[in-house]
């Protein structure tokens, strides 16, 4: 009787002292979202044109070749099999296939669950509380977030028309910077959409090699190349054992599919395969047997062709229609590929209120100071996403947006 008693006397008094299941520290300290991906600022009512995500056309994926390739996997004699665990680091045959394609050696490859859950794992696997990150300026947001997880301090380094500003960089590193890592988008950066140059590749790897930091290269949008535009060749970001390279097939295959992968030093493989195991242990064997068919379908290279021909025919018609509203009061530089066209309209009005009155017209948009890393807020920039709307819905939306626009500057 005793013991049921004292059991009571516990609990009770556990509970008056508040003994009750508490988060981790690091949970619990996490930031709610704020401006980019805070879905509480998005007022999406039937009508409105979404110019603010980052969704492929899903007339642009290649459905057919999805198709074919998941019935082939699902009537192959190895099907069964893929049902089963498979190894940390991904299939040894898919990992060969990005390999190729990446111009790598296989054992530097490591497959993910898509683009964020690559840059969560290079995160995790290279930085410490405390440690210094530089980044672009503007700056894709959810990495910042994913930096949270960790706790470190931010250096932002300006980007300019052929990437990140490495002159400034190198600057900024004689004076006495130490960053333990650096975050770039080298190819249609987010949201600028300019590409980091061979010449400036060679000379970042250069002082990350000489000043001991790991470039983290995020570079979801390679793929996505309109007509004419050739990526420049940088092989520095792919041999150096200061890089390492995060990629995924969401904007090329969709963003359901959650797969992508890293390349990592050499030196790096074991550990990193180490950091999934403890995580989630893998990824879809299924999905990888089906990408990897799709890789070596003689169809693929037409497909993403033909998609970048489509989004180069979005692009001009929202970079036509801007300058057609707007006038002399825009300012917006032609994409050469990716998703974004990054512009900043002019005049003296307040961001927050253009953005809603926006929205009352029917128009939703990425505001430019959701992006800023630093001191340069980018007022008066906005990001306007052309892959996933028709060109009649960009034109619509371009005109709600002027109108949005000559309201505010009239009020």
């Amino acid at each position: 009787m005793s013991t049921v008693t004292d059991s009571a006397l516990n609990t009770d008094t556990a509970r008056e002292e508040g003994a009750v299941p508490a988060l981790s520290a690091m949970l619990a300290g996490l930031p709610e979202r704020q401006g980019f991906g805070d879905a509480t600022l998005i007022r999406l009512a039937e009508g409105s044109i979404d110019l603010g995500g980052g969704n492929p056309d899903t007339a642009l994926l290649p459905t057919a070749v999805y198709r074919d390739a998941a019935t082939a996997v699902a009537h192959s004699d190895s099907f069964p099999n893929l049902l089963r665990y498979s190894a940390s680091a991904g299939l040894s045959s898919f990992r060969a296939a990005i390999a190729n394609r990446d111009q790598v050696d296989a054992e530097r490859v490591i497959v993910s669950n898509g683009g964020a859950h690559g840059l969560a794992l290079a995160v995790l696997g290279l930085l410490d509380p405390g440690d210094t990150v530089v980044v672009d300026d503007p700056v894709y947001p959810l990495f910042l977030r994913v930096l949270e997880l960790v706790g470190v301090n931010i250096v932002a380094i300006p980007v300019t028309h052929d990437g990140i500003d490495v002159d400034l960089l190198a600057e900024r590193l004689r004076d006495g910077l130490r960053p333990k890592a650096l975050f770039t988008v080298p190819t249609f950066q987010n949201p600028s959409g300019v590409t980091l140059s061979t010449e400036k590749s060679a000379a970042l790897v250069e002082l990350a090699e000489r000043y001991g930091f790991t470039i983290i290269a995020d570079d979801p949008y390679r793929e996505i190349t309109f007509p004419e535009t050739v990526i420049p060749d940088r092989p520095r970001l792919r041999d150096s054992d200061r890089v390492v390279a995060v990629n995924s097939f969401s904007k090329t295959l969709g963003p359901g599919l959650r797969l992508g992968w890293l390349t990592v030093p050499e030196a790096f493989s074991a550990s990193f395969t180490k950091l999934r195991n403890r995580l989630d242990g893998q990824t879809n064997g299924v999905l990888q047997a089906t990408v990897e068919r799709m890789l070596a379908d003689e169809r693929y290279p037409t497909a993403m062709a033909t998609a970048g021909e489509g989004y180069a025919r979005k692009a001009q018609v929202l970079t036509t229609h801007l300058r057609d509203k707007f006038g002399d009061r825009v300012e917006v530089a032609d994409p050469t590929g990716g998703f974004f066209v990054w512009a900043r309209l002019l005049g003296d009005f307040d961001d927050a209120r253009l953005f809603d009155t926006a929205q009352d017209l029917g128009v939703s948009y990425q505001r430019g100071e959701w992006f800023a890393a630093g001191s340069e807020q980018f007022r008066g920039f906005v990001r306007l996403a052309f892959s996933e709307q028709s060109s009649d819905n960009l034109r619509e939306g371009v005109n709600r947006l002027a109108g949005a626009w000559q309201a505010v500057l009239a009020s």
